[in-house]
């Protein structure tokens, strides 16, 4: 055997194993793709920070009834596009990005 045909026979099997990943790839990024259509959105919700944040010192109980009747209705909002609310006591970890941004209640 030459160099030549050692040579051809190496670059035809990287190609062939670079080809083969690329569609082992491929398969596995659409699955994941479906998967993720599938999945409903995640929202994370701190009841607790809303709470110390949202609720003035000294309020009336009408004013916190309030703001918990706004909070409630942010979501069933949620609930009723689709969103999974989860309270953020239950979750161990979380990208910022999934969190209920506090300004929406207040």
């Amino acid at each position: 055997m030459n160099i030549n045909s050692m040579l051809i026979g190496i670059a035809l099997g990287s190609l062939g194993a670079t080809l083969g990943s690329f569609l082992v790839f491929e398969q596995y990024m659409t699955r994941i793709d479906r998967r993720l259509l599938q999945s409903p959105p995640v929202v994370v919700v701190d009841f607790a920070k809303i709470a110390v944040e949202s609720y003035p010192k000294g309020a009336a109980t009408s004013e916190i009834e309030s703001l918990l009747v706004k909070t409630n209705n942010a979501v069933t909002k949620l609930k009723n596009a689709g969103y999974i609310v989860i309270d953020s006591e239950a979750v161990v970890a979380a990208p910022k990005a999934v969190y209920f941004p506090d300004d929406l209640v207040q």
